[in-house]
């Protein structure tokens, strides 16, 4: 630790220098300036906002000149002048991080913070890790920096071969990252062999991507013996963090009973964690939806997550209507919802949705009920738009969702908040985006219910692994992540989520699935 402290002191001795003779041309001689005095001024200085005061006052404070020892005092002085991207001020910061002195450690930040010191110009910095891993070639935090600088050419000129080193110290060293990154080149070279020692060094500093690769190589036998007992039981390792691949993979060995028991709703389940990233889990998902394997038979959920991924399987989509695939049912349903959405034509798609009613889905009675909802239809009948969605919300999720809608509005039932309530928590709770994203907004306003932001975050971030978010509950998860309600995930990268957020304009991808329906 000795040593970190010494590079840091030594890097800031010149523009300590500069900030002592620049406030002596502006007070009185040095020679007749007291210590207390001094403390005052250079106080002074930082508190109307000079970066080389703040930066310069950090100092004493962390070695205890003048001023009693205090590491967080001179945390927050570093803090302030790094606020300014005073290079030294940033660089200073870094190191308290690095150490943990004065604030929590957090090894992630300070290599942030350093290399940003270095992009200000503060030259002192690579020399000085140059020199810490000189003396103590196991300095892994030092190497990392140095790496990331020659990698990107950060402060110095990118030397790839240094840079590559660098890597393989790290590697050999023990940084898991490089040990896991450096088994995905062999992976991507099919080199097998030789990725495999480096995953099992990874995963056994808990590496969760080398923990999934490991598994998924030892169930197929690629590059070590085949043994799929014991690559499940990896990758459900790696799953406990739903990690996207291994959710995927386990999900498909459910599904199939490949090297395990046949067991669909667990395959399903583990399909559900990654559906919103992956696209072929979203589109097994959508798969399982329309033949009820794993889940209730459901053509809402199925239409949602096929129409979501449609683009990168119209292949896959077009054979479910070939001779021997084809669903009737849930043809007719998805031509009832182009008749509805894209047509406007209400006559045709009660037509449509009829044929899905007789073939015992109620999704269909659902969608005759919203169309007899409409108003510009000419049989609009609200009363009895209402005891048929009544019937649908018996078995249907997204029809408990609509019902709550028309018991919130009074539209063919006498308006009842509590029933509305209760309808839209069911509908939340059986996973329909829409209620999540409404109930959630009630949350946040306290509409009905006591104001809660974190249920509301929970119910919005459901809506959006479901690629459901809607724009107000986008705005409403925005405000949650400025507010750092604890529920959330990434909130050491709440700014940037924050951003992002605020700019989310619902997407909706059944246009583009009933568009294909037309071909």
């Amino acid at each position: 630790m000795k040593k970190y402290i010494t590079i840091m002191i030594v890097a800031l001795t010149y523009t300590f220098a500069l900030c002592n003779a620049c406030m002596a041309k502006d007070t009185v001689k040095p020679k007749t300036v007291s210590k207390v005095d001094s403390v005052a001024m250079l106080i002074q200085r930082a508190d109307s906002g000079n970066a080389v005061a703040q930066n310069l006052l950090g100092y004493w404070y962390y070695v205890g000149k003048n001023v009693k020892k205090d590491y967080q005092k001179a945390a927050n002085w570093w803090a302030k002048a790094a606020k300014q991207e005073n290079a030294h001020g940033v660089g200073n910061l870094a190191m308290c991080y690095q150490l943990g002195h004065g604030i929590k450690a957090d090894s992630v930040m300070a290599m942030k913070l350093y290399l940003k010191a270095i992009e200000l110009g503060n030259k002192d910095i690579i020399p000085k890790h140059e020199r810490a891993i000189a003396k103590d070639r196991g300095n892994l935090f030092s190497t990392r920096l140095l790496y990331h600088c020659y990698e990107r050419g950060i402060g110095v000129k990118a030397d790839p071969k240094k840079a590559e080193k660098l890597y393989e110290v790290l590697a050999e060293k023990g940084d898991a990252d490089r040990q896991f990154n450096l088994a995905l080149d062999y992976i991507n070279k099919q080199q097998y062999e030789k990725a495999i020692p480096w995953l099992k060094r990874a995963m056994q500093k808990g590496h969760v991507g080398a923990t999934f690769y490991m598994g998924k190589l030892t169930f197929q036998g690629t590059g070590v013996a085949q043994d799929k007992k014991q690559g499940i039981a990896w990758m459900e390792k790696a799953a406990e963090t739903q990690f996207p691949g291994a959710c995927l993979e386990l999900g498909k060995i459910y599904l199939k009973g490949d090297g395990v028991e046949a067991n669909a709703p667990k395959g399903a389940e583990y399909l559900k964690q990654t559906a919103g990233v992956s696209s072929e889990a979203g589109w097994l998902l959508g798969l399982c939806y329309l033949k009820g394997e794993g889940v209730a038979q459901d053509y809402h959920f199925a239409a949602q997550w096929i129409a979501e991924y449609v683009g990168s399987h119209k292949k896959e989509f077009n054979q479910l209507f070939e001779d021997g695939n084809k669903d009737e049912a849930f043809s007719q349903y998805l031509w009832g919802l182009k008749h509805y959405y894209i047509y406007k034509d209400y006559d045709k798609a009660v037509e449509s949705f009829s044929k899905v009613s007789k073939a015992k889905h109620q999704e269909g009675t659902m969608m005759t009920a919203l169309c007899l909802a409409q108003k510009e239809y000419r049989k609009h009948h609200a009363k009895k738009a209402f005891k048929l969605m009544e019937k649908a919300a018996k078995a249907v999720p997204a029809a408990q969702y609509h019902l709550a809608m028309m018991y919130g509005k009074g539209e063919g039932v006498k308006r009842d908040q509590q029933k509305s309530l209760e309808l839209l928590q069911k509908a939340a709770d059986g996973g329909v985006a829409e209620a999540q994203c409404a109930l959630g907004d009630k949350y946040m306003a306290g509409d009905i219910v006591a104001r809660d932001y974190v249920k509301a975050a929970k119910l919005y971030l459901a809506a959006e692994s479901q690629r459901q978010l809607s724009e107000k509950a986008a705005k409403g998860l925005a405000e949650c992540y400025k507010k750092h309600v604890l529920a959330l995930p990434d909130l050491d990268n709440a700014n940037a989520r924050v951003e992002k957020l605020n700019k989310h304009k619902s997407n909706s991808r059944l246009a583009d699935l009933l568009k294909i329906m037309e071909k």
